[in-house]
């Protein structure tokens, strides 16, 4: 599923919110004591308390939690599909979440569908959209990893949404018709577990960024600007196999605010993006298979023009 270029991702407003500490005027030296950690939306290793039981969430479809390790939203087999939903509502002015996760498995060069993270009005609702209700009214975040068409851009990719409960997703055209915001994101199949963080301010923006590998930096992928998501909206991870597969992990997720006197005390100033994550891991790649090009090029002429001059030598005595 899924694929396209992006509208927005238009540069001001690029919260850089690295370590947790956003990007403010005002007073600096106390902007630490005023983010608030919602530890209601705290999911991490065991993933159950003593009782047996998902404080704070529920799963369902065909997830499954591993207290060891992760929590599964789909296996690496077809037609399958997975959840997990807080079961309670995120701030309605500002929040950010962070989350590690992993998507990966058996398949070489067909593997799918994808994962999505949402925050929407409603809740456990299945459906075709990364295994997700279509017509979903809030915000979609997709990690796609199948092509239904032809594009420009490299598969995988991360792409937004905001749905207004009344539009249907693209699913044939990779969301073509609703994108946002995109970057290309080799994501699928790393050693390491990767990261992404989302951050929203109602009337502001909402930003997305991605840290493919623990000792990466942390990239840009895409801001959408003068965003205004549904009050009371709640925050869910879910992913989909159809006739190709892969596994779709969660590992941990945290969430924090800000109090409500910092909000006002607060200018949010707009920062220089990050660069685009396709020049961050794609460029880095490319460029170094053509310095290897290179040196092989200058090597090879170099011993041919030995032989030359060997040979002529040769002649003369």
């Amino acid at each position: 599923m899924l694929g396209s270029l992006a509208k927005a991702a238009g540069g001001a407003l690029a919260l850089l919110l690295l370590g947790g500490i956003p990007s403010v005027a005002g007073k600096p030296d106390s902007i630490e004591t005023d983010v608030h950690s919602l530890r209601a939306f705290t999911l991490e290793l065991p993933y159950i308390d003593e009782g047996f039981q998902m404080r704070n969430y529920d799963y369902g479809g065909d997830a499954v939690v591993n207290t060891m390790e992760r929590i599964r939203l789909t296996p690496d087999l077809p037609s399958r599909m997975g959840s997990v939903w807080s079961t309670s509502t995120l701030p309605n002015d500002y929040w950010k979440v962070d989350f590690e996760f992993r998507i990966g498995g058996k398949g070489g060069y067909l593997y799918g569908d994808g994962m999505g993270f949402f925050v929407t009005k409603e809740r456990g609702i299945p459906g075709p959209v990364f295994g997700n209700k279509d017509y979903f009214n809030g915000l979609g975040v997709f990690f796609d990893t199948y092509p239904n068409g032809k594009h420009d851009f490299a598969v995988p990719f991360v792409m937004g949404m905001l749905g207004d409960g009344k539009t249907p997703y693209d699913g044939a055209h990779d969301g073509d018709a609703n994108r946002l915001g995109m970057c290309e994101a080799y994501f699928r199949n790393l050693k390491q577990t990767s990261r992404a963080s989302v951050t929203y301010l109602k009337g502001g923006f909402l930003n997305v960024q991605l840290q493919l590998q623990p000792k990466d930096k942390w990239v840009n992928c895409f801001t959408i600007t003068n965003v205004t998501l549904p009050e009371n909206s709640y925050l869910g991870f879910t992913a989909l196999t159809g006739d190709i597969s892969d596994n779709h992990d969660i590992i941990n997720v945290r969430a924090e605010t800000l109090r409500p006197e910092a909000l006002k005390n607060y200018d949010f100033m707009p920062n220089v993006p990050m660069p685009p994550i396709k020049q961050a891991v794609a460029g880095s790649y490319f460029g170094t298979i053509f310095k290897l090009i290179l040196v092989a090029g200058v090597c090879g002429g170099a011993f041919v023009g030995y032989k030359k001059y060997a040979a002529q030598s040769a002649r003369r005595f």
